[in-house]
């Protein structure tokens, strides 16, 4: 149990310390798909994703199939400006109601909308995805803790340099990308989940920390 709990907390202390590089670093160089360069040009990711749909100043379109996913946290209203005060809050909460109720944890710290990330109050949902372990049964849940789940299907993903907290111009620039991509499906926002996670790239000299966000929704 001791192992357990050091490996949760140090994957939940990976997750702050992005939002912590986020908060003290400065974006020197716009970053791609790359993680460990931020000058990545888009034959490269074809060979590296061969689900690479395009890329264009500071964003690379990536389809994928994603399985279900179920995953542990809490829902809330809140601006989007909100959403990294609400990772520091909820994160370690999450963490220890994973580590009380043996679930398994597989993945990181995602942020899921019910619609898709406008200016104003959103229902925002904070969570890490989980499962059970083998032969167990879901706890049940108390203080405000949820099961939400994400369907498997066919999804879009968008790399772009962003902040938690700072992704609506991001979330607009995908938008707007996927309906010059299929004009015939217009916008591709109202189809829910809408969710983001954040992660680390360097630059080609490996000095700056560039704080990413991955961006995904259904595919139209």
């Amino acid at each position: 149990m001791i192992f357990v709990k050091k490996r949760l907390l140090g994957l939940i202390g990976l997750g702050l310390g992005v939002l912590s590089s986020c908060q003290n670093g400065k974006v020197q160089e716009p970053a791609t798909g790359d993680s460990t360069s931020t000058k990545t040009d888009s034959g490269q990711v074809a060979l590296a994703d061969a689900g690479l749909l395009g890329s264009d100043t500071g964003i690379v379109v990536v389809e994928m199939n994603r399985k279900t996913t179920q995953l542990l946290g809490f829902w809330q209203q809140m601006p989007l400006s909100g959403v990294k005060e609400a990772i520091k809050t909820n994160a370690q909460l999450i963490v220890n109601r994973i580590v009380k109720d043996k679930y398994k944890m597989e993945g990181g710290l995602t942020v899921l909308y019910k619609e898709f990330p406008s200016a104003g109050s959103l229902d925002v949902f904070v969570g890490i995805p989980v499962m059970p372990r083998k032969e167990a049964k879901m706890p049940p849940l108390t203080d405000g803790f949820v099961i939400e789940t994400v369907e498997a299907g066919s999804y879009v993903k968008a790399t772009v340099n962003a902040e938690p907290g700072a992704t609506l111009k991001s979330w607009e620039a995908f938008d707007k990308w996927m309906k010059s991509f299929a004009p015939n499906n217009g916008s591709a926002s109202g189809k829910y989940p809408f969710f983001e996670y954040f992660q680390d790239s360097r630059n080609a000299e490996m000095t700056t920390t560039v704080g990413q966000a991955v961006l995904i929704m259904k595919k139209p």
